[in-house]
């Protein structure tokens, strides 16, 4: 794109009057132009913004990637941002896609940037995890980095109980950052952390759907225990692009949690506090029995009164279940040694559990009295009935979700485990109660500095839980992925850790099938995106649902344009739409498609292409197409200029040999005639005659070799000395009569210019060469005035003589091969030839003006290659 200049009126029209926004700013990013659409969507007036630094006016533009494409357009290359921006205020927000085009500004203040913000809905690209997530039995979450949500996956919606039409009214109201349920909870650091761009884990918490505000509608009223990891993906620009959240149901184990630490404290409550009875039994040697003393208890226990068991011991004999009699019986036989019994008594029909202990002392009178307590264990029976059946369930559910229960004890070191789980690794429980030194010896050795550093920060209490995936050596010597949580559950009066628990989770074949995915991820994106060949998925509908940079940069098209289309309606020209369908009809029925045509790039110009069409299949069944397309522009440029090229060959085989044929001819002649034996002519003036062909002969050779060198030889940039390139040429072409007559004029830039120095010095010494011959014998005060003006972009050359000049009606044929403009003309044909294709090799441009009798100008441009100079220099 050409450079435009901001002093001009249409420009200034074209800004205030357009419907876009558009501002202008300098070099040093400080605005000079800004109109009426600006200040509406930013809320800052003209008169403020002009000569304002525009990061301090418009912070959404105050980014690295914003600031590489102005400076970009700067230097005259002209783009268009591949991301939007979003401009917020209290009502709404809008979004933008900045256009950058380079602006001069003036002499002095040099070159600018014109930014045109074309408003746009807000379009993303697809995440690149969504097709990972999608049927994960993990609950995941992505969210844009405004906090707003992307995509919920099945799982994530199930945790909730919601349906789909509940996950479109999260998506369209929800914002992370509004949620004051997770404020509250002082889970907004964690977030905040996470969308500034640092993974991080969210700790376990309990949440209701119902206590946020934006989400009450939906009616979901059950809480979760969840926890959670979110970790954000960045774009190739390093800003965040979208936020992972990846939570997990612990729910059940909150539970379980709650039901192990009640029955612990059941069991103490039954130890310290269960109703009960003490007593003194007595034994005569004569084997009477009786109670001496019973405590209260008796009546809730036993339904007798103290004294009426005191009257008569045989009344507790007959409670007891005739089950248990036996049992009774045989413990009661050793009157001299410890008793202890257990079992049931029937009281009123109601079975109770009695534990029985006394201790015997011998009396001098050989009679024995037991100090003894009766306990009513009914409830703790009742309640180890329910535990066991409790524990049951819960190593079911535990061998079930392939979860493992770990307890650390620090003051023995000392590991305890399940041994479900030990065994599902080829170990005895035994074997795995270790201290944890020794225990890291069967974490993976990549792995442990990581736990290590993990469970220091949880130990001294800087985590609420330790968490950590890392691979567990199996006794067989191979290793599987575990998830290891726990928490510490005891700490001593100094707030040391004394004992910690938590579970293991095999996670081996999802981690395996993970980093497959993610390796096959990696791949196919890099594949596809970093192709140069352009290529587009289409949908079985064919329309386009992905397509990567090869495809945007062959046609020019953005994904905007293109997403959701069919390519038929956009770069087939109308009299090629047939053969597109041909292809497409093929490559539905499952075959690969090709050929060669033509499309349509944005610009309107036609690309020619190579067009495969390979189609994806699913169970026999086409399901998308993939469309890549082959440029072979430049194919094709070489095969046109292969065929004007011949043309030329042709041309110049003809006239080569012609103008070689003439003064070999008139050579040949005048060595005929010196052997003639009848002619008296001075010989030596037939030797300088044929000295003069010869020299002309000589001088086409080396025009003809010039012009073939610059059709072989490859550029090579260096620094060009205008002055001495024109001294040398002056130098080199003395010997030509009438080289001491031309006065010559020239005004020539200091700034270093950079290109090719042989084609140059051609350029240069075909024209000066030009102007000596062609010097018009009519006036005194012959010249050749060279005026040559160099820039950071390309050098300005301006030839111009006062020779003889040349007519009109043959002026436009000058540049072709072998032309003589005129009659004087004793060169080869092909100088100006070369001259033109010097130039237009070196990417520049020549344009003559020439009047007869009065002299002959040339206007030359040639691009400034500095930046190769540069880039070649660095590499050495």
């Amino acid at each position: 794109m050409n450079e435009l200049n901001t002093d001009r009126l249409l420009l200034n029209e074209f800004i205030e009057g357009n419907a876009e926004a558009i501002f202008i700013f300098d070099n040093n990013f400080r605005v000079v132009a800004w109109n009426r659409r600006c200040y509406e969507l930013l809320g800052v007036k003209k008169e403020i913004a002009i000569s304002k630094e525009l990061g301090s006016i418009a912070p959404v533009f105050d980014d690295a990637y914003f600031k590489m494409l102005a400076q970009k357009a700067m230097a005259a290359k002209p783009s268009v941002a591949k991301k939007s921006y979003t401009i917020s205020n209290k009502i709404s927000s809008t979004y933008v896609v900045p256009s950058f085009s380079p602006v001069s500004l003036s002499e002095v203040d040099g070159n600018g940037c014109m930014v045109i913000l074309r408003e746009t809905e807000l379009s993303e690209r697809p995440s690149k995890f969504k097709p990972l997530i999608a049927e994960s039995p993990i609950a995941t979450a992505i969210y844009r980095p405004d906090g707003t949500p992307k995509y919920f996956n099945k799982a994530y919606s199930n945790l909730w109980g919601a349906t789909k039409g509940m996950s479109d009214v999260v998506i369209k109201y929800y914002n992370i950052f509004e949620d004051e349920q997770l404020e509250e909870l002082g889970l907004t650091p964690f977030l905040e952390k996470a969308f500034s761009g640092e993974a991080t884990e969210i700790p376990p918490f309990a949440y209701n759907p119902y206590d946020t505000a934006s989400i009450r509608r939906l009616g979901l009223r059950q809480p979760k225990y969840v926890k959670g990891h979110v970790f954000p993906t960045k774009d190739e620009f390093g800003e965040v692009e979208e936020v992972v959240m990846v939570l997990s149901d612990i729910t059940f184990q909150k539970q379980a949690e709650e039901i192990l630490t009640d029955t612990h404290l059941k069991f103490q409550m039954l130890t310290l506090g269960l109703p009960g009875v003490i007593y003194e039994f007595e034994e005569q040697a004569d084997s009477s029995a009786r109670f001496k003393y019973i405590s209260q208890g008796c009546n809730e226990m036993f339904g007798f009164s103290p004294e009426e068991i005191m009257k008569d011991a045989s009344l507790l004999n007959k409670l007891i279940h005739p089950d248990d009699l036996e049992g009774f019986l045989s413990t009661s036989g050793d009157s001299g040694s410890e008793w202890q019994w257990e079992g049931r008594i029937l009281v009123e029909g109601r079975e109770r559990w009695i534990e029985g202990k006394s201790s015997p002392t011998r009396q001098k009178d050989g009679s024995i009295i037991r100090y003894g307590l009766l306990l009513d264990i009914t409830e703790k029976k009742e309640v180890e009935k329910r535990y066991k059946i409790s524990e049951e369930r819960l190593q079911l559910a535990l061998q079930g979700a392939e979860l493992g229960l770990w307890e650390w004890d620090l003051k023995d070191k000392k590991t305890i485990f399940n041994k479900a789980w030990a065994a599902k690794y080829g170990y005895d429980h035994h074997e795995l109660e270790l201290q944890f030194d020794d225990w890291g010896k069967l974490i993976h050795p990549e792995d442990l500095p990581f736990v290590k550093a993990k469970l220091t920060e949880h130990l001294k209490g800087e985590t609420e839980y330790f968490e950590a995936e890392y691979r567990f050596r199996t006794k067989g010597g191979s290793y599987r992925w575990i998830l290891d949580k726990g928490r510490a559950v005891q700490r001593d009066e100094n707030g040391k850790v004394t004992k910690a628990s938590g579970t293991y989770l095999d996670i081996n074949e999802k981690k395996s099938s993970q980093l497959l995915i993610q390796r096959n991820e990696q791949l196919f994106t890099q594949l596809f995106e970093n192709s140069p060949l352009g290529i587009v998925l289409l949908d079985e509908k064919h329309r386009v649902i992905q397509m990567n940079q090869g495809f945007k940069d062959m046609f020019g098209y953005s994904a905007k344009d293109i997403i959701g289309n069919q390519l038929n309606n956009i770069l087939v020209p109308q009299d090629l739409h047939q053969e597109a369908i041909d292809i497409n009809l093929l490559t539905v029925s499952g075959k690969v498609g090709m050929l060669e045509s033509h499309r349509t790039h944005k610009n309107g110009n036609l690309v020619p292409v190579i067009i495969y069409g390979v189609p994806v299949t699913l169970d026999n069944k086409t399901i998308g197409i993939y469309g890549i397309y082959v440029d072979i522009s430049a194919r094709t440029k070489a095969e046109n200029e292969l065929q004007v090229r011949n043309n030329e060959l042709d041309n110049f085989v003809y006239k080569v040999s012609h103008d070689l044929r003439a003064p070999l001819s008139s050579i040949l002649g005048l060595v005929n005639l010196a052997q003639h034996q009848d002619n008296d002519d001075d010989l030596l003036q037939y030797i300088g005659l044929i000295e003069n062909r010869v020299k002309q002969l000589d001088h086409f050779i080396n025009d003809v070799l010039s012009h073939s060198k610059n059709l072989k030889l490859a550029i090579t940039v260096d620094p060009i000395n205008f002055e001495k390139v024109v001294e040398n040429c002056f130098t080199d072409l003395s010997y030509l009569p009438n080289a001491h007559k031309v006065n010559i004029k020239t005004n020539i830039s200091s700034m270093t210019f950079y290109s090719d120095r042989w084609r140059i010095n051609e350029i240069f010494r075909n024209l000066i060469s030009n102007a000596i011959k062609y010097l018009n014998p009519d006036i005194d005060n012959p010249y050749v005035k060279i005026d040559i003006k160099v820039t950071e972009k390309l050098a300005h050359i301006k030839f111009k003589d006062n020779g003889i000049g040349i007519e009109k009606n043959t002026l436009p044929k000058v540049f072709e091969m072998f032309y003589r403009a005129t009659e004087y003309s004793e060169g080869s044909g092909i100088g100006l030839y070369i001259v033109k294709n010097a130039i237009e090799k070196l990417g520049g441009k020549i344009r003559v003006e020439s009047k007869p009798q009065i002299g002959t100008s040339f206007d030359i441009i040639i691009p400034n290659c500095k930046e190769a100079w540069l880039e070649r220099e660095n590499e050495k």
